[in-house]
């Protein structure tokens, strides 16, 4: 997108700089708030955590920021800036950019040995940027729509998207700006959409290596109901169970206790969400109803196996609290100090073990976690 002198008084790079590294703030923010929704949503659907799936989405989350950016920032000092009174808002004439070719130094269109210099001028740059600006969005269109000839599909999306940017821009911000700071250009439109057209058309080579939605669909069968749960939503239920318990008990600490108590309420919670609810007629967790799991005890053992498995996924927080009630006393004795030290190794072993149990068990790819399968413990998918 055109933006009249200001790139060239600010530098080509620095102007692009901007947008790129607000666009990588923002996505890390809504990555982080949407991480959590986005992983239940997965696993109530799917069972499991598709890896490239979740590639596609967050790129193209991060590509329609970073375009959005793009084409407006940096912004005016302010809403009302005269500076951009009296500019020309508007470029309706196709192929300007043509013109725009004569003006480089030194370019004669008939002139080979003139060209490095045509390659290597802010109007070539720009042109190359233009196309390129939605060079991705065809590759993922191509994606989504798997065939070549649903091109006529596309190609309005792709047209849209840009006409958009455009309109954005003729209306500085759809009216937050007094004057518009960028220039509205059909060159700009001819040239996003091709761009877009030529990642829909190429895609294929992009795509290579990056399994098609039909694979993406087939894998998702394996996790149907009544089939184990994956590894990996076998650790979310565990830990969403955690966080809820943990947030119920801050909650009632909080209310009834004035603050005090914190670690045993919360405690309480985790017993009657982990253990007790299961034992009076609940066919899973708290965590395991968010992404419809659903919970299977061995027969004569159903009270042993809940209690084994809650020890074991609690004990890490327990030994912490326990440390950290040992770290409260300040004495200068070298015998508690001494004790505080083998208390914060013992912590920091516990802790670093279940982390490699974990880690091992998952690169080995265990059909269930250790605290589960030690218990005897198995959910299946609802």
């Amino acid at each position: 997108m055109k933006e009249k002198s200001m790139i060239e008084r600010r530098g080509f790079m620095p102007s692009y700089a901007i947008p790129l590294s607000t666009a990588f703030i923002w996505f890390a923010v809504l990555s982080f708030l949407g991480t959590v929704p986005w992983t239940i949503y997965q696993y109530r659907k799917y069972g499991y955590f598709n890896i490239w799936r979740n590639i596609v989405l967050f790129s193209f989350i991060y590509y329609c920021l970073t375009a959005f950016f793009l084409v407006s920032l940096p912004l005016p000092k302010n809403r009302n800036d005269i500076e951009f009174k009296h500019h020309v808002y508007t470029q309706l004439k196709p192929f300007n950019f043509l013109s725009d070719f004569n003006t480089i130094p030194g370019f004669k269109p008939y002139q080979l040995n003139t060209y490095p210099k045509m390659l290597k001028s802010f109007t070539f740059l720009q042109l190359l940027f233009n196309v390129a600006l939605l060079f991705p969005l065809g590759v993922y269109l191509r994606f989504f729509f798997k065939k070549a000839k649903k091109w006529y599909i596309a190609l309005p999306i792709i047209f849209s998207v840009t006409l958009f940017f455009e309109v954005s821009q003729l209306t500085a911000l759809f009216g937050y700006y007094t004057y518009p700071y960028r220039l509205f250009d059909v060159d700009d439109l001819m040239m996003n959409t091709l761009g877009g057209l030529i990642g829909f058309f190429t895609a294929p080579v992009l795509l290579f290596f990056i399994p098609s939605r039909d694979q993406l669909h087939q894998k998702d069968k394996v996790y149907s109901s009544d089939h184990l749960a994956s590894y990996g939503s076998q650790l979310v239920e565990a830990l969403l169970t955690l966080v809820i318990s943990k947030l119920v008990g801050s909650i009632i600490a909080t209310f009834l206790c004035h603050g005090n108590y914190v670690y045993p309420i919360q405690l309480l919670i985790s017993v009657v969400f982990m253990i007790v609810l299961p034992i009076i007629g609940s066919d899973t967790t708290i965590g395991g109803k968010i992404i419809r799991l659903k919970l299977l005890l061995p027969e004569k053992k159903r009270v042993k196996s809940l209690i084994y498995r809650f020890i074991l996924i609690y004990t890490p927080s327990l030994v912490s609290h326990v440390s950290q009630s040992i770290y409260a006393f300040y004495s200068d004795s070298v015998s508690v100090i001494l004790l505080q030290v083998c208390v914060f190794l013992i912590t920091s072993v516990v802790w670093i073990v279940f982390g490699i149990i974990l880690i091992k068990d998952w690169i080995q790819k265990r059909d269930a976690v250790f605290f589960n399968y030690l218990s005897r413990v198995t959910f299946v998918r609802k």
